[in-house]
């Protein structure tokens, strides 16, 4: 059998990007039962090809012996995943939350279902969404998750989103796309990929160039605005008298 990454990339609709050749690398050792990473964390901007990688990743994982989840935190974003992976994608309170009424009150609340699901690869999009602050008492939605995902010591974990969104409210930044505090919080090795390259077909977008060029800079602390706007039909250059 071929390795993951020889196949990922045999299946990958585009022209790969150094960043996501790294990535298929990368699943080498994720998708090897004997490698000790539990969690990949996926991060990129928009356009640099994270979302184009699952359809190529969920026709390689059955040939490991794997099957697949598809979550988002939101019923949106679960759709829009569903519609780009032509496969189904769940909320994630669907899958690890039932609604209960407390016998004293009568209000609803979630409870936590178990997992019954091994040798699974749990994809989660929109990661960013995810917050770890407690709700009424109960963990936050990214222990949950863990929780239940790792209730089986054959499951996997990929959480995919974009640093660049805002993070949960009260969170200076994405606690699910933060590596080093999965690694200290739940104790589970985790590898971690950053896409930076904006894709091929994405080159064309004045709006993704400028966006990319500008935090690059902001990363590196020497902002010099400077918009590229000639060559681009979704960017338009207005002088102060036409506003």
């Amino acid at each position: 059998m071929p390795q993951p990454s020889h196949l990922l990339k045999q299946r990958f609709a585009f022209e790969p990007t150094a960043g996501q050749l790294k990535l298929f690398d990368l699943m080498d050792d994720f998708l090897n039962p004997n490698h000790p990473s539990e969690i990949l964390v996926l991060k990129g901007y928009a356009g640099t090809g994270k979302t184009s990688l699952i359809p190529a990743l969920v026709e390689v994982l059955p040939l490991f012996n794997y099957k697949y989840l598809l979550m988002a935190p939101t019923g949106r974003a679960a759709k829009v995943m569903s519609g780009y992976t032509k496969r189904s994608a769940f909320t994630i309170h669907k899958i690890i939350f039932k609604q209960i009424a407390d016998p004293g009150s009568g209000l609803l609340k979630f409870s936590r279902l178990k997992n019954y699901n091994k040798n699974t690869i749990f994809v989660v999009d929109e990661a960013s969404m995810l917050s770890e602050d407690d709700n009424y008492g109960q963990a936050g939605v990214l222990s949950q998750l863990m929780d239940f995902v790792f209730e089986h010591p054959t499951n996997k974990l990929i959480l995919i989103g974009d640093t660049a969104q805002l993070p949960p409210v009260g969170q200076e930044k994405s606690p699910a796309l933060d590596r080093q505090f999965i690694e200290h919080k739940f104790k589970r090795p985790a590898l971690e990929v950053e896409l930076t390259e904006v894709m091929r077909q994405q080159q064309n977008s004045g709006i993704l160039i400028n966006a990319t060029n500008l935090r690059a800079q902001l990363k590196t602390n020497t902002v010099n605005i400077q918009l590229e706007t000639k060559q681009f039909k979704d960017v338009y250059k207005m002088t102060g008298e036409k506003l």
